[in-house]
């Protein structure tokens, strides 16, 4: 061989080589042996909720943010204009931020991780965020988080989102605007309640004691301060009205037979770190 042979021969080596480290780079940063701890617990909490429970057939996907009271925050730091924060309660929480505003947004994330508490949310493609903040006051609750994850597993897989707004649409047609939106507040507190209870079944299918969400919704409500009553603007039932119709359907429950016990899910995990996702994909 001669020497631009060799050379050419070399060069396509080191090609080789260079790829296979970017790639070896890229599998280990999206290794789920490397995901921050917050999600192998989201990773754990679902698997345990996929015993005896019909989690459907679509993808259903956990991100981390920052959550919402980084708005107030981002504001208060003039990050942005009056009601146009929302950007920052969907950082993503594991990645110092360079550039401008760089200072000024890491504070935003370490305050909003301090003060923000517990937080979760679906969207009705199947996305479920939960505020980082969320763990720490969960740690050593697997089964409270169970309740929290279930509950917003509840909004995606009952298409509450759409089954909400055809409702108001329905119902509300012709109202004036005050009137419809207390139409869309009762609404929003049936689906609320009705996720509640969702997610207790969810518990109680995948062997937890059946009173665990009614002690989460207890911990749930001290630990974030919400003990006002139910009112007519309200999104969420009070937590009298939410305590008790969550005591009521357990009252009234007798357990589960286990040949009624759905078959379960089973399925595929996949972690992005660049997306800042976990993905559980149904077989």
């Amino acid at each position: 061989m001669n020497g631009s042979k060799r050379w050419a021969a070399y060069l396509v080596g080191l090609a080789g080589g260079v790829l296979a480290i970017v790639g070896g780079v890229r599998y280990l940063e999206n290794s789920q042996a490397f995901m921050p701890s917050e999600y192998k617990t989201i990773k754990r909490v679902v698997n345990q909720l996929t015993l005896n429970n019909d989690l459907g057939d679509q993808p259903i996907t956990f991100s981390v943010n920052t959550g919402a009271s980084a708005d107030w925050i981002a504001e208060e730091l003039n990050l942005c204009k009056e009601d146009k924060c929302t950007f920052y309660s969907e950082i993503n929480p594991f990645k110092p931020y360079q550039g401008k505003s760089s200072q000024d947004i890491n504070e935003v994330i370490r305050q909003s991780y301090l003060k923000n508490g517990i937080e979760a949310r679906a969207w009705s493609h199947g996305l479920i965020t939960i505020s980082r903040s969320t763990f720490p006051s969960y740690r050593g609750k697997d089964d409270y988080l169970s309740c929290v994850i279930g509950h917003e597993l509840s909004h995606f897989l009952s298409n509450d989102a759409f089954t909400k707004a055809l409702r108001e649409g329905r119902e509300g047609k012709g109202l004036k605007e005050k009137k419809r939106d207390l139409l869309a507040s009762r609404i929003s507190r049936e689906s609320e309640s009705k996720a509640d209870i969702n997610a207790s079944q969810m518990v109680i299918n995948a062997g937890m004691p059946r009173d665990t969400c009614l002690k989460a919704y207890d911990f749930l409500a001290k630990h974030e301060g919400t003990g006002e009553e139910t009112k007519a603007d309200s999104s969420h039932p009070g937590y009298e009205d939410r305590y008790a119709a969550l005591s009521e359907f357990l009252e009234g429950k007798e357990g589960t037979a286990k040949d009624e016990l759905a078959e379960g899910t089973t399925g595929q995990w996949k972690y992005n770190r660049g997306l800042n996702t976990l993905v559980f994909t149904p077989d």
